[in-house]
């Protein structure tokens, strides 16, 4: 969820950084790239940048060790050194902290009573009922509430507030929590 976010936030940023890369590939011919898990990532100059976390679907998770970027496919090209993008180490880094903080600032505004908290799959699991300091307590559709932590909520693709996980593993682990009372 915060992937998609920070990638979609990334995007305008990589639009206007990427075209090096494309000059590069112009100059020296490219391979395809197959981003996989564990594989090493360079600026265009040939320095580290970091290393590939995770590939799901179109996006892939680069770890810098400070950061971590969701980045589309399409950001990587095959060089003689390896999977090489358009940035360097510290310009994703300030593009992650940048999208982290634009986030973090519509998170705060759209964290306010009454406003529905989804599962990862899209379901409504209830309403925000009271924030405060690090908690946000949960009005659920069963009619019981439970208290999450700020950190546990993001902001889905669509805007609205969402958790991430699904509501099957919510419900689990509300049941576990209650001892199987959920008002089901």
């Amino acid at each position: 969820m915060k992937k998609s976010l920070i990638a979609a936030a990334l995007a305008p940023v990589l639009a206007a950084t990427l075209a090096p890369a494309a000059v590069m590939a112009q100059a020296a011919p490219a391979a395809a790239a197959s981003p996989t898990a564990g594989a090493k990532v360079y600026d265009a100059e040939g320095n580290d940048v970091g290393t590939i976390e995770t590939v799901q679907g179109d996006v892939v998770t680069v770890n810098t060790g400070t950061a971590r970027a969701g980045l589309p496919k399409s950001a990587f090209v095959a060089r003689d050194k390896g999977l090489t993008i358009g940035m360097t180490k510290s310009q994703l880094e300030a593009a992650v902290q940048g999208a982290q903080a634009k986030t973090g600032e519509a998170l705060a505004a759209a964290l306010v009573a009454d406003a529905p908290i989804k599962s990862s799959d899209g379901v409504v699991l209830g309403t925000v009922s009271k924030v405060e300091g690090d908690n946000v307590t949960v009005a659920l559709q069963s009619g019981s509430a439970v208290a999450l932590k700020k950190n546990t909520i993001g902001l889905g693709a669509d805007g609205a507030l969402a958790i991430g996980v699904t509501a099957a593993q919510f419900n689990a682990s509300v049941q576990g929590a209650t001892g199987g009372a959920t008002g089901k």
